[in-house]
């Protein structure tokens, strides 16, 4: 079998394109359609997201919400956990123009997605993102604030 990160690579640059190109629906046919109960935590919904008409509705959803968006994966790690099932952890970058918001949003998170391995390739059974806590974005703030000055000390 060829390397499992490069072919999740393959499968994260799709779903990473289909968000960047405002096709949040078409995201439904990069998820294994034989898992009987999909799961997905977003980081922007307070509530799991279960099961196909949940998942139906949450892309549904964020393509009416959103001007514009974009996707990134980046620090792919994936290992087979047997012959069809493979994980994955990636660091995410997601930006974003929401209706009726007067600022853009920039998102940076932890994934970690299962993936199944069927024809024609590794699907979707289980996504999670995870941010970091708020305690490094206030470290990440306090390091930006620093005099350029002061770091060249």
């Amino acid at each position: 079998m060829a390397d499992v990160t490069v072919e999740i690579t393959g499968a994260l640059n799709n779903l990473c394109a289909l968000w960047t190109h405002m096709d949040q629906p078409q995201i439904l046919d990069l998820w294994d359609r034989q898992e009987p109960n999909p799961y997905l935590l977003a980081q922007e919904k307070a509530a799991q997201i279960i099961g196909w008409n949940n998942l139906e509705t949450y892309y549904g959803q964020a393509n009416e919400r959103l001007v514009r968006c974009s996707m990134r994966a980046s620090n792919i790690n994936a290992k087979l956990l047997s012959d069809d099932l493979a994980v994955a952890l990636y660091q995410m970058h997601w930006n974003g123009e929401i209706k009726g918001s007067d600022h853009l949003f920039g998102i940076d998170s932890r994934v970690t997605i299962i993936f199944r391995n069927r024809v024609p390739g590794w699907l979707i059974c289980h996504y999670v993102e995870a941010p970091t806590a708020p305690m490094l974005h206030l470290q990440k703030y306090y390091g930006a604030m620093v005099d350029p000055d002061f770091i060249n000390d």
